[in-house]
């Protein structure tokens, strides 16, 4: 072997070592890499199992809380049965202790099933005051002025027999529901502070929070007026604002 096929061959060799060192170097680091990945993936998915765990437990939780106000409900309202078949005032001042207690949707359902003047009178004054279960709290009332951006329902009043029964806006006596729609009401003096709803009672009587309240003498832009279950108590969709 002459001195430049001996060249040759150290420099092969020193190649062949150069790309030893280089795969060692990689598989070192994939190594690492695959630790550490390893590692993200198993925390990731202890996060996901507990948090799938917690999810479960609260909605079991909220399920089994809501079964047992629904008992407590019912175990209010078996006590209140008596005075629900007593004088109308009795039957009135029951339906509001009810309401006041958080069995509005009973209340309610009960007015539209049973109507008398006792349980009409209760429900007039539920749809005008009943607050969501959910609700915290309860903005303060503001004095209208109408065509704003501001939306919500409001409680009409009580039609029955062509005629205004109650009536919480300055309206006629013998004004026709669909008549007021495209109308600039007033509140009325009488009423008081009168709330705006994010909609009108669902069909089982539970009522939607508050998120407005209209001193008496503002004014509201009625924008479509709904009776609720065939019952007479009117609702309206109304713009309002300050």
């Amino acid at each position: 072997m002459d001195d430049n096929d001996q060249k040759i061959l150290i420099e092969i060799l020193q190649e062949i070592k150069s790309q030893r060192g280089r795969k060692k170097d990689f598989w070192d680091r994939f190594s690492t890499i695959s630790v550490f990945l390893s590692t993200v993936v198993i925390a990731a998915l202890g996060s996901y199992f507990t948090y799938s765990y917690n999810k479960q437990q609260g909605s079991l939780e909220h399920q089994n809380q809501v079964h047992q106000t629904k008992i407590l409900e019912m175990q209010t309202v078996e006590k209140f049965i008596p005075h629900l078949t007593s004088d109308e005032k009795t039957k009135e001042i029951a339906l509001l202790a009810l309401t006041t207690l958080g069995s509005s949707e009973f209340a309610t359902k009960f007015s539209q099933l049973s109507p008398s003047a006792g349980s009409d009178a209760a429900a007039d004054t539920i749809m005008r005051t009943a607050v969501a279960l959910e609700q915290k709290q309860i903005p303060p009332p503001v004095t209208s002025v109408a065509n704003t951006e501001k939306e919500g329902w409001a409680y009409v009043g009580h039609y029955v027999n062509s005629k205004w029964k109650t009536r919480y806006f300055d309206i006629a006596l013998d004004a026709k529901p669909e008549s007021l729609e495209g109308e600039i009401l007033s509140v009325r003096e009488e009423t008081g502070a009168l709330n705006v709803r994010e909609g009108m009672p669902t069909f089982t009587g539970s009522f939607k929070s508050i998120i407005g309240a209209l001193n008496p003498g503002s004014k509201a832009k009625i924008l479509k007026v709904e009776e609720w279950l065939s019952s007479g108590y009117m609702w309206a969709k109304i713009t309002y604002g300050t």
